[in-house]
């Protein structure tokens, strides 16, 4: 398995269509009608995001998430959620220089592979690409379960507005402040430091400020 950015056309097709089929057929977060070639699709999708796949070894579709980039939109969380004020955020998260928002994170079960193992590695590629980008912080908006196990599995997710039903799930509003989050986590959660800096150069570690 394989985690790769959809920079081709066929790659974000598949994103796409993974992305209708659990959230338009399975979840029922969005209503299944109006998808050319049963494609979901935003207008995020055109120059604001950048999309990430989960492959298998003969290119089939395991996962798919994505970075919403600052741009002429605003961010998603920002539209759609009550956020705390941002001078309250940024007194206990640090300050905000470069903010990118996780989006559309899918997936499906399957027991190929080990627990959590497609969702580690998305996570992994995602933080690469974000320190590489010079992020300070990285937005998002989850179901509630989906939090708890990011939490659990170590992140340093925290809420930043009140949760609410939000495309038919319970959902918070959260940020992950990715300063100093490497020595950090080589501290106090050391397996999941290794798995993140497994890859010699998939992670570099610095600090941002």
């Amino acid at each position: 398995m394989k985690v790769i950015p959809a920079v081709k056309a066929e790659d974000k097709q598949k994103a796409y269509q993974l992305r209708y089929k659990m959230m338009c057929q399975d979840l029922k977060w969005l209503p299944d009608e109006g998808y050319i070639n049963q494609e979901e699709q935003d207008e995020y999708d055109e120059n604001q995001s950048l999309i990430f796949l989960a492959l298998d070894e003969s290119g089939n579709c395991l996962g798919t998430s994505r970075l919403i980039l600052q741009g002429d939109r605003e961010l998603p969380i920002e539209a759609n959620f009550n956020l705390y004020p941002r001078e309250f955020i940024e007194a206990i998260h640090g300050k905000i220089t470069y903010c990118v928002e996780v989006s559309r994170f899918i997936v499906p079960q399957n027991l190929t592979y080990k627990k959590h193992e497609i969702t580690l590695m998305l996570c992994r590629e995602m933080m690469k690409t974000s320190l590489n980008m010079g992020v300070s912080h990285s937005f998002m908006s989850i179901d509630v379960r989906f939090f708890r196990l990011l939490k659990m599995i170590g992140y340093r997710l925290e809420e930043i507005g009140e949760t609410k039903l939000y495309m038919g799930s319970k959902t918070t509003p959260g940020v992950l402040a990715l300063n100093n989050l490497l020595p950090e986590l080589k501290v106090n959660k050391p397996s999941l430091y290794d798995y993140l800096a497994a890859e010699g150069d998939m992670v570099k570690e610095k600090t941002l400020v």
